[in-house]
């Protein structure tokens, strides 16, 4: 199962930033409903790159299927994430839980072991804005 997860986080890396070099919205306005959603490597997840350049900070829209735990992990910088919809929850490393609903944002260090799931009937979407290249490792 670890080996599944490194393998997924690895694929995750190389797709999105593949996927950052090829995004273009064509306007300066976009509704949730037209963004064009691709599947990461761990199943009930999407991600979408909502602006900026993935080699030194930008904006990633993801979506969490109910249900969907994703394991421990760390990324190198600090991020913004801010709840579209949904009960995204953020799993500290020491088991504990921080509830965000629609409108709720909050920082994430560089370094802080996390995890996240979505505990609702419907997905839940959030956005993280990224101080510097986007990265994930799975906590050890």
């Amino acid at each position: 199962m670890k080996k599944l997860l490194l393998a997924a986080t690895a694929l995750l890396a190389v797709s999105t930033a593949a996927f950052a070099d090829d995004a273009k919205h064509g306007s300066p306005h976009v509704a949730l409903g037209d963004v064009e959603w691709f599947d990461a490597p761990i199943p009930g997840v999407q991600l979408a790159l909502a602006w900026g350049d993935d080699a030194t900070g930008a904006a990633w829209l993801f979506k969490i299927d109910p249900g969907v735990e994703l394991p421990m992990h760390i990324h190198t910088h600090d991020y913004w994430g801010l709840t579209i919809q949904g009960n995204w929850v953020h799993v500290h490393e020491d088991g504990s839980e921080t509830p965000t609903g629609p409108g709720d944002y909050a920082l994430v260090r560089g370094g802080d072991v996390h995890a996240d799931k979505c505990d609702d009937v419907a997905p839940c979407i959030g956005l993280l804005a990224f101080t510097g290249p986007r990265d994930v490792a799975l906590a050890q």
